[in-house]
């Protein structure tokens, strides 16, 4: 009787051992991030001018005259002629390492190529030329300077996706993301799908010889200024002759910047603590006059009149659970106040026509809103359209949309902003 109780006891102790040991282990879902690096001499050697390429990896997007400009993330940027926007066609594609942002005036284009900036000819947009190169403009906090040519630089990272068998003594079991060591992160699958892991480098623009940014911008014209903020500080250009930019002063704003906005004679910088306000009468040294703190998220900004919309979401990246629109009263400039939050899904970018509101939602597609009431935004969605992933978008007037996402790059008739309607796609192609 008594080898059987302890027979018992025996089995009843494994069992429970193994029951244990099956929940402390998981089989997890994560995309593995490579660091990528090149010396500045391999950056700027594979500068050329190509055939029109696929979209596989769109991010941010530009609208100069008839032409779409479209960043392929940290490769380079494609040309669109969209004098048909039923039928827009894919014109060139310019290889840019690390390009992750663009402006232009006078057919000139500027763009980041990692820590340079370019100034490329697309008087012909068959065959852009490069016309000057100011070495190691960007990320100057990291300790680069001019004499870079043999340093390694991150320009971006490649991605893997893994299935790993954890137990609950291992890294990564229960988390969302972790470090791996030697510049690796690693992020759960579904986290994974709504980040976007950026590297160093470089907002809206207006006026007859210049172009219309996206929200997430971090380029902005004010003629004969080209301002550029990379992770923490505010870049000033001189381009009163387009073709020959020169590099002026470089003012301090805070870590973790990540968008511009130019309007009138303000800068207003959206960054993952708040957003800032700098003073630009006197255009080639911006000042700081205010700072709107928020929760730690990520941050586009849209100013209208006396009125900022921030749009603030979550993301492994931004550091937050965060999902919400920030309606903020500038009319003192100096003491922004905030009007109302409204909870959002996953806001990206966001832009205004005539009092209303488009807002891309991410993997909840893209949203409508009547803002004539900053106090009742909530009350006046009027549309929602879910049928793809929306990222940014441009509203070129109260009637045609450009919005670029993970689908591809969709134009929208937005007429009647009560039923949008699909004007022409051209999508991501998925290797």
């Amino acid at each position: 009787m008594k080898q059987s109780v302890c027979f018992l006891l025996l089995f009843l102790l494994i069992s429970f051992t193994s029951c244990f040991k099956d929940d402390c282990i998981s089989h997890q879902k994560f995309v593995r991030f490579d660091p990528i690096y090149k010396t500045a001499n391999a950056i700027r050697s594979e500068f050329k001018v190509g055939q029109a390429q696929e979209l596989k990896n769109p991010g941010k997007i530009y609208v100069y005259g008839h032409y779409l400009l479209v960043n392929e993330i940290a490769e380079g940027i494609h040309i669109i002629d969209n004098r048909n926007p039923a039928s827009p066609q894919n014109v060139s594609f310019i290889t840019i390492a690390g390009n992750m942002d663009m402006a232009v005036k006078e057919n000139v284009l500027y763009a980041d190529n990692a820590i340079d900036m370019l100034a490329i000819d697309i008087s012909d947009v068959t065959a852009p030329k490069l016309l000057k190169r100011l070495n190691a403009v960007f990320n100057r906090s990291y300790g680069w300077s001019a004499n870079v040519d043999n340093q390694p630089i991150l320009i971006g990272y490649s991605r893997t996706n893994v299935t790993q068998v954890l137990d609950c003594n291992q890294q990564g079991f229960g988390q969302n993301s972790f470090p791996g060591g030697g510049g690796v992160f690693w992020f759960s699958a579904d986290v994974a799908a709504q980040s976007s892991i950026k590297t160093p480098g470089s907002s809206g623009a207006s006026g007859a010889s210049v172009g219309v940014a996206g929200s997430f911008s971090r380029f902005g014209i004010v003629d004969p200024y080209l301002y550029a903020i990379d992770q923490s500080d505010l870049h000033v250009i001189y381009i009163d002759d387009a073709k020959n930019p020169k590099e002026g002063k470089s003012v301090s704003v805070a870590w973790n910047v990540e968008t511009l906005f130019p309007y009138k004679d303000k800068l207003f910088i959206g960054a993952q603590s708040g957003m800032y306000i700098m003073d630009n009468k006197n255009p080639e040294a911006p000042t700081l006059l205010s700072t709107f703190s928020h929760a730690r998220a990520c941050d586009p900004v849209y100013v209208e009149g006396d009125i900022a919309y921030i749009t603030l979401r979550n993301g492994t990246r931004c550091e937050n659970f965060t999902n919400e629109l920030d309606v903020v009263d500038i009319t003192n400039i100096t003491s922004p106040r905030l009007i109302k939050k409204y909870a959002m899904s996953n806001p990206h970018g966001l832009s205004i026509v005539e009092d209303v509101l488009y807002l891309c939602e991410g993997d909840y597609g893209f949203k409508v809103f009547d803002v004539k009431d900053n106090n009742a935004i909530d009350k006046h969605q009027l549309s929602h359209l879910t049928s793809f992933h929306a990222y940014d978008v441009i509203a070129l007037d109260a009637a045609h949309l450009i919005v670029v996402g993970e689908n591809g790059l969709l134009q929208l008739d937005a007429s009647d902003p009560k039923n949008i309607k699909s004007i022409s796609l051209i999508p991501v192609v998925k290797n």
